[in-house]
């Protein structure tokens, strides 16, 4: 477990060379992601909007609605009979930051007494 130190004496100019190289090298080979929800299609289904944002139909339905807390999050399109959502709603929806209140705790109610019958143990009776 020995370590050697190789010491090499080159320019300021050498070592920009070097690094640029380097970089230049590692950007050809490099791809860049795709955007956010390039292949989705135009209009949505509610499974493939709930998919995309990775939350429950239950939720989709609750965002899909104003509250007296906030705007609905994301606007549902009537197509015919069928809901559907736009792309653009949906990758807005993906970029934006979601910040909800704590859910109240209910108050914790007293315990009610015990509503099991208790039968009278049976005496036996001397003769």
């Amino acid at each position: 477990m020995f370590s050697t130190i190789t010491q090499i004496q080159i320019t300021p100019d050498q070592l920009k060379e070097l690094v640029r190289d380097a970089v230049r090298s590692e950007l050809a080979d490099y791809t860049p992601p795709m955007p956010v929800g390039a292949d989705l299609p135009e209009y949505l289904t509610r499974k493939q909007t709930a998919r995309a944002l990775q939350v429950s139909l239950n939720t989709l339905n609750e965002w899909s609605k104003d509250t007296p807390d906030r705007k609905a999050i994301i606007i549902p399109q009537k197509v015919a009979t069928r809901v559907r959502y736009r792309r653009e709603d949906v990758i807005k929806a993906l970029k934006e930051s979601r910040r909800f209140k704590k859910a109240e705790q209910p108050e914790q109610k007293p315990a009610l007494p015990s509503t099991r019958r208790v039968r009278p143990t049976s005496t036996a009776k001397a003769a």
